[in-house]
């Protein structure tokens, strides 16, 4: 389905889960609420320069109708991919009463704060990931991938880090658009290991198959989603993809 959801993007591919099973289209679009503070995360996604704000991909436009409306209750914030530091700023000025948690292969020690806790990771790697939740705990209102985007990173990370959303939680996954750059990102030349491959017969089906995955990874994804919804901006290079969690 194409359905208008925010300004410059639109929803490609949307999926609901009823009582019944699966179904499309997807569930409902966000609407832009009527709250005055709507634009604060785009606001500060450009104050401190991340390129989730107007500069680049825009994805903050849309993350804010999902987010606006858990902003103060949430307390746990976890993003992959730390770089400059920027999104973990705004992130932490955007929940006024979470600690921000982030992952990096490289040492982001200089970013930690009173709420800001960050912890060196390959993402990619399961029993790094697994120190991280031994050292920071589970439950996070939001998990959100910005790290190196490569088809088997995002695809173990998700897979890994799915049970560790809160229930009413979200996994994002940003910049599915690397599946499209091929060659290159770990795609194969038949390109059907792709994460975009896999959202799509993940919609299509009801059914998650992943071979970077473990069987039981799979269906706990497949058993848990309450909606997802995948959002393309005004080029082919702004891709992200939304999940709530049951």
């Amino acid at each position: 389905m194409k359905t208008q959801a925010a300004a410059g993007f639109l929803v490609i591919a949307g999926l609901l889960v009823t009582p019944g099973g699966f179904a499309e289209p997807g569930g409902p679009a966000p609407r832009q609420g009527s709250d005055p503070a709507f634009g604060e995360l785009t606001r500060l996604a450009d104050k401190y320069g991340t390129d989730k704000g107007s500069s680049t991909h825009k994805y903050t436009d849309v993350y804010e109708q999902f987010l606006m409306p858990i902003r103060s209750r949430a307390r746990r914030i976890f993003e992959i991919g730390v770089a400059s530091g920027a999104s973990l700023s705004m992130w932490r000025d955007f929940f006024p009463a979470a600690t921000i948690y982030g992952i990096d292969i490289e040492d982001s020690s200089r970013f930690d704060s009173a709420r800001i806790k960050t912890f060196i990771a390959d993402q990619g790697n399961r029993a790094q990931l697994a120190k991280f939740i031994a050292a920071h705990g589970s439950d996070y209102d939001m998990i959100l991938d910005d790290g190196g985007h490569t088809m088997d990173q995002q695809q173990i990370s998700f897979g890994y880090l799915f049970p560790h959303v809160r229930s009413g939680g979200y996994y994002i996954l940003e910049d599915v658009h690397t599946s499209l750059m091929y060659p290159g990102w770990g795609i194969d030349d038949d390109q059907k290991n792709t994460t975009l491959a896999m959202i799509e017969a993940f919609v299509r089906t009801g059914k998650l198959s992943s071979r970077y995955m473990t069987p039981a990874e799979a269906r706990y994804v497949t058993e848990h989603v309450q909606n997802c919804s995948l959002f393309k901006g005004e080029d082919k290079f702004s891709i992200t993809w939304i999940v709530k969690k049951k």
